[in-house]
């Protein structure tokens, strides 16, 4: 599995379009010193928070059968104030893939293809809290980002429509650099026909001929369809990524 560029035991805050966003990796930290942090930093904190953390997908990761809230670090969030949302997988395998997509696809097309694909996004991410909803503007902020690159945002079109798309993203700064299928997905009125599969291995051909040798991508755990697809092209779960929410200021 890919290696963090950084295994210093920190917290990072940031913000998102729902408030406050702390994030930080309980295996930089020793036992029970991350949670004692949080609880300094989140006094800090005001109005709703998402709070990340990552744990490795073994042991501590999902306490064994134990529930999140049940786990000591489960209860010690819950004990701050902080209610367990969701599970986020990282899914990790190296590349190139073991088969073809068998399709195939093109370059996003800047200044032509951003109100089509908000329209297909946002029908096939209406129910996904981060991912549906999406505007021009916030195309716009992902296409200033540094690691944009609209070849590396693969469109399948139909009848001269996006049916399906494949958003790489290259992580320069894992080593070695690792692949991310950032965001997938098929337009509602296309499913059935497979384009889910044949989309993931057009990205990370995309990825592997670009010289990369690891892929990721991430995915909610209880998102049975799409981790069972991922298991099935040979990508593991190497990081849980679990999310607790709450409003600030939190209990001290």
């Amino acid at each position: 599995m890919s290696a963090a560029a950084s295994a210093d035991p920190v917290i990072s805050i940031g913000a998102d379009q729902h408030g406050a966003v702390v994030e930080a990796n309980a295996a930089h930290w020793p036992p029970g010193a991350l949670a004692a942090a949080l609880r300094l930093q989140l006094r800090e904190v005001s109005g709703p928070v998402s709070v990340w953390i990552d744990h490795p997908d073994h042991g501590e990761a999902d306490g064994g059968d134990l529930a999140p809230t049940e786990t000591e670090f489960g209860r010690g969030l819950a004990e701050l104030g902080l209610t367990f949302e969701r599970d986020l997988y990282r899914m990790e395998r190296s590349l190139p893939m073991d088969q073809p997509s068998g399709i195939e696809t093109r370059s996003f097309l800047v200044g032509q293809d951003e109100q089509a694909w908000v329209e297909v996004n946002n029908r096939a991410f209406s129910w996904h809290r981060e991912q549906g909803g999406w505007t021009l503007e916030q195309v716009a902020e992902r296409q200033a980002e540094p690691w944009f690159d609209a070849d590396g945002f693969r469109m399948y079109d139909i009848d001269g429509h996006i049916a399906a798309y494949c958003w790489t993203k290259v992580h320069a700064d894992e080593d070695p650099p690792v692949g991310e299928v950032y965001v997938i997905a098929v337009d509602p009125q296309y499913h059935g026909r497979g384009l889910g599969r044949a989309l993931t291995l057009a990205g990370y051909e995309h990825l592997a001929d670009a010289g990369l040798t690891r892929a990721m991508l991430y995915v909610d755990a209880d998102n049975t369809p799409a981790v069972t697809l991922y298991l099935d092209l040979g990508l593991e779960v190497a990081v849980v990524r679990r999310l607790f929410t709450g409003t600030g200021p939190l209990n001290s």
